[in-house]
């Protein structure tokens, strides 16, 4: 994930602690990411703070979200029962100003602030928040986050994550496992487990989605706007156009630096580009490629910071498909592509090879047994496929890396590869996932929580987001990572995980990219929310 500085790999000290002492996180004068329930505002001011964005959010309901953008909008008018504060690798209180965990690890017990108000005006009860837990599992979203609060086999049976939970009064909120997890905290920081009003602002299944959901979730997303808790209260919203937040007066905690933040969208990197240059967009996030990265480095107006953490980027592979279903294949792929050859001539240098799904930066836990393998494929007949990648998700540089890719596996000799693309929003992000007509495309990935986990269950777990492979063997390395509390036994299995990952290749990791942030002098606060959480918290930025 490209960090410079060395950091602890887990998201695990303040959790050990709890299981250990049976007792939970007190009072923390951070706060909800780094703010004080009594916070005064110092150096709040009536600022508008302009964000430039290309990613167009498909939702905006905290139960279907599972993008970076939209994230970020929830992470500014939402909260959580726990949350990050920025630079912290361990979750603080959010929602919750204090929880117990049982000795057994399987039940957590919240105790909620007092005088916490929604943007409508309605009053946080415990209701809320079983509420919005119940309806993001109830969402089953195949292309969302339910599965992080929790997974189910076929048969409909509980398996993993939330089997209950329990309101006793109006202040508590008691949550029981199916079985331990020691990163259930981190997840419940994600925006899938986002508190929203159980008073009709939203619409609730009656019950678990399954079939075709896709379809039925027409009937309950809420696409048009945001009624949460969070430092920002979203007052316009035009899709693909623009968007407004407003500093909520009546916030919990500490008030937001600016009084208004305004989000303009743009087709084009080069539209953003100059936007920024011309002084008509404050910040953009990670959304602008090595070409314009360099533009912006002779320039007086516009700072650039690369911040820790990383998103990933990889190949999907439909294991089911030939000739993908050939392990060999899938082998061949992942040892003869050229990593360093794209980071050198798509992005300029910026960039780290990735030989596991696990980035280097965790770096007591990710292990390499990709650089081993060996293209063992009879000679003399090559293997002809398409490499999709998608249009309009990760910039201008992606026709470039696709074709870079297919290009180092030509080069071989054994592959014969074209590539094809399509648009994210019109067709590209529903042919993903189980049934894809793709046997082979390309992805990125952000982390949900902060934890080695978050770069292992969604990807190799049977109840991961996509779906295309599932090993028995694997679930049970996944369940033992999860329950296991000691650090070093901890490393070791997710030792066995990433060789058994590299002998069955359903991914192919490629490289992890720096999240860089683009903003106008005089600015502040940008490098503090630019952390290894990689939530962007507009609240915390200030404008001179």
């Amino acid at each position: 994930m490209g960090m410079r500085r060395t950091r602890r790999v887990f998201a695990l000290l303040l959790v050990l602690s709890l299981l250990a002492a049976g007792c939970g996180k007190k009072d923390n004068d951070e706060g909800s990411g780094g703010q004080t329930s009594e916070g005064s505002g110092e150096g709040a001011s009536d600022a508008t703070l302009v964000v430039g964005a290309l990613e167009v959010p498909s939702s905006i309901d905290p139960a279907a979200v599972y993008e970076r953008f939209a994230s970020d909008v929830l992470f500014n008018t939402t909260n959580r029962l726990v949350e990050f504060p920025p630079g912290a690798t361990e979750p603080a209180p959010g929602l919750a100003e204090e929880w117990e965990i049982s000795d057994d690890g399987l039940t957590y017990t919240f105790h909620l602030r007092d005088e916490v108000t929604f943007h409508n005006g309605k009053r946080l009860a415990a209701s809320d928040v079983k509420y919005s837990l119940e309806r993001a599992i109830k969402f089953n979203d195949p292309d969302g986050a339910s599965f992080l609060l929790q997974s189910r086999d076929d048969a409909d049976k509980v398996v993993a994550g939330i089997e209950s939970i329990e309101t006793p009064d109006d202040s508590t909120v008691v949550i029981k496992l199916v079985e331990p997890n020691i990163t259930f905290l981190s997840r419940l920081n994600y925006t899938v487990a986002s508190v929203i009003p159980d008073d009709g602002s939203y619409k609730d299944p009656e019950a678990l989605l399954t079939g075709d959901v896709a379809s039925q979730l027409e009937d309950f997303e809420n696409v048009e706007t945001v009624v949460g808790t969070g430092a920002f209260k979203l007052t316009d919203y035009k899709p693909g156009e623009e968007m407004t937040l407003e500093r909520f007066d009546d916030y919990w905690g500490e008030k937001a630096k600016v009084k208004t933040v305004r989000i303009k969208f743009f087709a084009e990197s080069s539209q953003l580009l100059n936007a920024l240059k011309n002084g008509e967009v404050d910040l953009n996030v990670n959304e602008l490629g090595p070409a314009e990265r360099t533009e912006l480095a002779s320039s007086d107006t516009v700072e650039t910071f690369k911040g820790p953490g990383a998103r990933i980027r990889y190949l999907v592979i439909d294991v089911t498909k030939p000739p993908f279903d050939n392990v060999k294949v899938r082998q061949a792929i992942a040892a003869t592509v050229d990593r360093q050859r794209i980071i050198d001539e798509v992005f300029e240098g910026a960039g780290e090879e990735l030989f596991s799904m696990v980035p280097a930066s965790f770096e007591d836990v990710s292990k390499d047994y990709i650089s081993d393998l060996k293209a063992d494929l009879p000679a003399g007949q090559k293997i002809k496929f398409d490499l999709w990648y998608p249009l309009n998700k990760y910039g201008d540089t992606e026709p470039d890396m696709a074709e870079n890719v297919a290009r180092s596996l030509n080069e071989s000799g054994l592959f014969d590869v074209t590539t094809k693309s399509a648009d994210w929003a019109a067709e590209y992000s529903d042919n993903t996932g189980v049934g894809s007509p793709y046997g082979i495309y390309t992805l990125g990935w952000y982390p949900d929580y902060f934890d080695a986990d978050d770069y292992i269950e969604p990807f190799y777990s049977g109840e991961g987001f996509l779906g295309h492979y599932t090993d028995p063997a694997m679930d049970e390395l996944i369940v033992k990572e999860q329950q296991e509390t000691d650090a070093d036994a901890r490393a070791e299995i997710f030792d066995e995980i990433q060789k058994k990952a590299a002998e069955d290749m359903p991914f192919v990791p490629l490289y992890a990219e720096a999240p860089f942030a683009y903003y106008a002098k005089g600015l502040t606060g940008v490098e503090s929310t630019m952390d290894a959480v990689q939530q962007t918290r507009w609240f915390v930025i200030g404008k001179e």
